[in-house]
């Protein structure tokens, strides 16, 4: 499993109104590697000369070449939670309260509602980009996987692992699922969206019925 977050934490008029929380679960993780090297190619051979893919600063003739490769990818599945920011109870804006709350609700798509049989698995591997936030959130989001998965999982082995997304294709993957979903409710822009449309098994905009605004 891959996790993503876009959107910012700023919870006034001034931040994005939305964060969403994103994963990326697969049992097989070389199916679409050959591809994605090629196309990391073909770009650097147009005068690109990227060192990984990012969906937010990569120039659309990339975002449109890397999404004809995820939305072939059909053994991946995706999952997400969408937050609307001014509808989040204040109490709820505090890291940490906000990460495993969300994290609970996030993982238990894709573990619990008809998403993969872990108990065939031998072992959980979560990878998360180390480099999308500070120290202190990183410990909030860690804490909150591994109580999850502790309790989920319970003897299945696991393994929580932080790296930069340069390093992991699959962190750049979830990194674009996750960019389209965003774009989608914070701009309504479903150009990417409708690529990989067919790999979310859920998306849960958690607070759309809430009446209270908070900011």
């Amino acid at each position: 499993m891959f996790v993503d977050i876009s959107g910012d934490y700023t919870f006034s008029s001034k931040g994005t109104k939305y964060l969403v929380f994103t994963s990326l679960m697969c049992t097989d993780i070389v199916l679409g590697i050959d591809q994605l090297c090629l196309c990391k190619h073909r770009q650097i051979d147009n005068g690109l000369n990227i060192t990984h893919f990012h969906a937010t600063e990569d120039k659309q003739v990339t975002r449109n070449e890397v999404f004809v490769i995820i939305e072939q990818l059909t053994h991946l599945r995706v999952d997400s939670i969408i937050v609307e920011k001014r509808k989040t109870y204040t109490k709820l804006q505090e890291h940490q309260n906000l990460y495993p709350f969300l994290i609970e609700k996030l993982l238990q798509y894709p573990f619990d509602y008809r998403g993969v049989n872990v108990e065939q698995c031998d072992k959980v591997f979560v990878f998360l980009d180390r480099e999308s936030c500070t120290s202190r959130e990183k410990g909030y989001i860690k804490q909150a996987i591994k109580r999850y998965l502790h309790n989920r999982l319970q003897n299945i082995p696991f393994a929580l692992c932080m790296h930069p997304s340069s390093t992991h294709n699959h962190l750049q993957l979830v990194d674009y699922c996750s960019w389209a979903i965003f774009r989608k409710w914070e701009r309504a822009d479903l150009r990417s969206y409708n690529k990989i449309h067919s790999l979310i098994k859920s998306e849960f905009p958690i607070f759309q019925d809430g009446t209270i605004i908070w900011y």
